[in-house]
């Protein structure tokens, strides 16, 4: 069976084409840059690539399009139409809790991802957008929402609820949602395999660092708290997010600078975290190179980004009473070494001890934990697509 995997961003498609359930990657590759002007395709087979190569993409229908041709085409293709495809896995951020298992799509379903598009504005809508034009251009074959929230569905109301009226929870469900659940299903399903050992039988807390960070706890194979929130927006530094604040900054940023809703939300989400601290960048890479060279403002955001994540590990210790294993992943959490350096620096209160000589000299993944250290701390390499793969053909085989 083939299996299609679509995860649409505002600008971006990133697709996978699998035969399931042998889990073979038949064909990958993403577009950037949609309705820009300068669309970059990249497309890879066993036999053929090309690499960022420019294209004039205006909209995801075209891009979607585009794909379907170049996995089609007669000799670099790899399917003879559309009609070898038996479904489509799409990434969907959140359908709040509205909806508790993944699900094929229907209309019903699309309404409630459509609802619960204030709860993620950067992502439900393209989200959305990905699933309408594959409808429109697939036809009938099945489409099928991975949701990133499912996973954390199992929180308990003492941790998902905030100290606010309660009839706003239960008025608009304003709660802790989490997010990166497609993610840490990756993550915790690779430590569990690399260790041997079944996760009911562990505490774990799993580390997502990347453009969007967060972090959770997962207690015996399930979800128990998690840093993002009712929003992205909530828990550790980001890129451009701001993460944990003091609530009442809003209404005195709001009053001392004259800002309406809507510019709180860009500062919050798109001016704020890593960018904000640093005052120039938002890549962390920037940001890496800048604490090697000496330089103040990204010295300043490094230490705040490292600090936040170290108290929540401390913090989700406490929730669990204890730690068997430490999860990392993301295009951060994977490739820098002198963040998991950092992070881990002096925690042998919780029997965490990084051997310095692994860390440093990790290619792809592995642990980099010291043998002494009672916790182990696996670096996984994320495949977000395997996850949504094998959900998809669970629902429709």
């Amino acid at each position: 069976m083939k299996i299609l995997t679509i995860n649409c961003g505002s600008t971006s498609i990133k697709f996978k084409l699998f035969e399931m359930p042998e889990e073979i990657i038949l064909a990958s590759g993403r577009i950037e840059n949609i309705g820009q002007g300068n669309s970059l395709l990249t497309f890879n087979t066993n036999s053929y690539s090309e690499k960022q190569v420019k294209y004039n993409i205006p909209d995801h229908k075209y891009g979607l399009e585009l794909i379907i041709k170049k996995l089609s085409d007669s000799d670099k293709g790899v399917i003879r139409d559309k009609s070898e495809i038996s479904a489509i896995g799409h990434r969907v951020v959140s359908a709040g809790d509205k909806v508790l298992e993944n699900s094929v799509i229907d209309e019903r379903i699309i309404g409630f991802i459509e609802e619960s598009c204030e709860i993620a504005p950067l992502h439900n809508p393209p989200n959305l957008v990905g699933i309408k034009v594959c409808m429109e251009i697939f036809g009938s074959i099945l489409n099928v929402a991975v949701f990133d929230n499912i996973f954390h569905k199992d929180i308990p109301a003492r941790a998902y609820l905030y100290g606010i009226p309660y009839d706003y929870y239960e008025k608009y469900r304003i709660r802790k949602y989490g997010f990166h659940g497609i993610a840490y299903t990756y993550m915790v399903a690779g430590l569990s395999k690399f260790l041997k050992k079944d996760l009911k039988d562990l505490k774990v807390i799993a580390i997502m660092l990347g453009g969007g960070s967060s972090i959770t706890a997962v207690e015996f194979g399930k979800s128990v708290d998690t840093s993002m929130g009712f929003t992205p927006a909530e828990g550790l530094f980001m890129s451009t997010r701001s993460g944990d604040i003091d609530p009442a900054i809003i209404t005195y940023l709001m009053k001392k600078e004259d800002l309406k809703p809507e510019e709180v939300d860009e500062i919050i989400n798109q001016k704020s975290g890593i960018l904000g601290l640093s005052r120039k960048y938002k890549d962390f890479k920037d940001i890496e190179k800048g604490v090697l060279q000496g330089d103040p403002d990204c010295i300043r955001a490094f230490d705040s980004y490292c600090y936040r994540i170290k108290k929540y590990i401390g913090s989700y210790a406490a929730a669990m009473n204890g730690i068997d294993a430490v999860v990392m992943a993301g295009g951060i959490g994977e490739n820098s070494s002198l963040i998991r350096q950092c992070i881990f620096k002096d925690m042998d209160f919780f029997g965490i001890r990084i051997d310095t000589d692994k860390n440093n000299s990790l290619k792809g993944e592995g642990l980099i934990s010291s043998e002494s250290s009672r916790v182990k701390v696996l670096v996984v390499k994320l495949d977000e697509e395997i996850v949504i793969a094998r959900q998809t053909y669970n629902l429709v085989k």
